[in-house]
């Protein structure tokens, strides 16, 4: 008898296990380093905000830089559509303060071109990313290379 129930409540954990795996997989991932999704929630953000800045939306992406830099971020890029950017490649998110997950970096590479040039060029973006208070509104204070040195040659 003592045998069956020892089987009983190990037949029973195992259904245990398996159905709280089940509403797991059902509902989503589970973050057990990161309940709070901070780090899904800035990967959405950055690949929303590199896609505005790789299609020449400037003006939407602006509303994702930090708002003491938001107004000169637009002013950066060429006003009639000369810089038409052709493609980019995002590196891993860098969480460089220590498990918090408020601050993050990401180096982006864009490809682009003048309109007025058939010469591609490679412009590097340097994003800073941070967030204050608990909440997951991520900005981004970004960072450029070699934009405004191709830009003022042309």
């Amino acid at each position: 008898m003592h045998n069956r129930m020892r089987k009983s409540v190990s037949v029973l954990a195992a259904t245990l296990v398996a159905l709280i795996g089940g509403l797991g997989c059902a509902f989503g991932e589970v973050y057990w380093s990161d309940p709070l999704k901070r780090e899904y929630s800035l990967g959405e953000v950055q690949k929303r905000y590199t896609g505005l800045v790789r299609f020449g939306a400037f003006v939407r992406a602006s509303k994702f830089v930090d708002p003491e830099l938001a107004e000169n971020f637009v002013s950066l890029f060429p006003s009639r559509g000369d810089l038409v950017f052709t493609d980019h490649e995002s590196e891993r998110i860098d969480f460089a303060d220590n498990g918090k997950r408020n601050n993050a970096t990401v180096k982006v590479r864009y490809s682009a071109y003048y309109t007025h040039s058939p010469v591609v060029i490679e412009i590097v973006e340097i994003q800073h990313w941070y967030r204050e208070g608990p909440s997951n509104n991520w900005l981004v204070r970004p960072e450029f290379q070699g934009l405004e040195t191709f830009a003022a040659a042309h």
